[in-house]
């Protein structure tokens, strides 16, 4: 047996999760979120997956997830919309919570004769990008 280390990690444990739930809020995930110990992707992959979604695409459709909102869109895409899962997937990922993208595709196909593909186009999220090259 350690000398001390029960101690140590008895001292450093409640630094480490508060470290951790500073950290994941500096980065955009919920407190919440963070306590419960489910991180966004892993809570928008399990709903996509739940949904019917298969893993390769569950992975591509919550890739860089702040929340669920991009399987919540999925999943009511395919129950009211027409589209393919991968179209799904197009018109859902990077879906933050503020947006509808599946509310908006459903009500442009009622209102509109667009093909589905230019109102895929029309109601998917902005991509939120980094800047370039950083010195």
């Amino acid at each position: 047996m350690k000398t001390g280390s029960g101690t140590t990690s008895r001292f450093f444990r409640p630094f480490t999760g508060a470290a951790l739930t500073a950290v994941l809020g500096l980065v955009g995930v919920p407190a919440a979120t963070a306590a419960q110990g489910v991180v966004p992707q892993v809570s928008c992959y399990q709903r996509a997956t739940d949904g019917g979604l298969d893993d390769s695409l569950a992975t591509q459709l919550c890739r860089g997830a702040r929340s669920s909102t991009p399987a919540d869109c999925f999943v009511r895409a395919q129950d009211e919309g027409s589209l393919t899962q991968s179209q799904a997937v197009q018109l859902c990922q990077f879906a933050a919570p503020d947006e509808d993208p599946a509310g908006c595709y459903i009500q442009a196909r009622e209102q509109t004769f667009t093909a589905p593909a230019r109102v895929l186009q029309l109601c998917q999220p902005a991509v939120q990008t980094c800047p370039g090259y950083v010195e």
